[in-house]
């Protein structure tokens, strides 16, 4: 046991359970993969593709570079799925106006159309197996575990 969790009454117990909170989270995100029959109606892509995708989503305009830096993504994975993701009409790239060397990449229609597809999959995937009062437990932890994600990105 370390000095640090002999110090803290309780600290070892309650690191187990945030553990436990992590562990269900990736089993729920696994569970939610996009597989089976559903497929049909959504692009495959890649994790990385979906890392990159997502991140442009959240910041239209954002360059390569910065998606790099705010994913912790190799700068070559981030331009081969950014190739891929523009091949697919998933994103444009525009030269930056303040710097010519630089793109600045924007989700198309097509990227949003997907993405409202993928989240309305999850939706009913969850409204298949759970009661609406589990459900609306889950949405009570949405913001800490925006919070959360957000604190993982920097």
């Amino acid at each position: 046991m370390s000095e640090e969790a002999e110090e803290v009454p309780g600290r070892v117990e309650f690191d187990e359970r945030l553990a436990d909170v992590m562990d269900a989270i990736n089993n729920l995100a696994r569970k939610l993969a996009l597989r089976g029959e559903d497929m049909r109606e959504i692009v495959p892509l890649t994790g990385t593709e979906v890392e990159v995708l997502r991140e442009i989503l959240r910041s239209p305009g954002t360059t390569p570079t910065q998606i790099a830096t705010a994913t912790g993504l190799r700068r070559s994975n981030v331009s081969a799925a950014v190739r891929v993701l523009e091949s697919r009409d998933f994103i444009t790239k525009e030269q930056s106006a303040e710097d010519a060397r630089y793109v600045r990449l924007t989700a198309t229609d097509v990227a949003v159309d997907s993405t409202a597809s993928v989240r309305a999959l999850w939706v009913r995937r969850l409204r298949e197996v759970a009661p609406e009062e589990l459900l609306e437990q889950a949405v009570t932890f949405r913001e800490v575990l925006m919070a959360l994600d957000q604190a993982l990105r920097h």
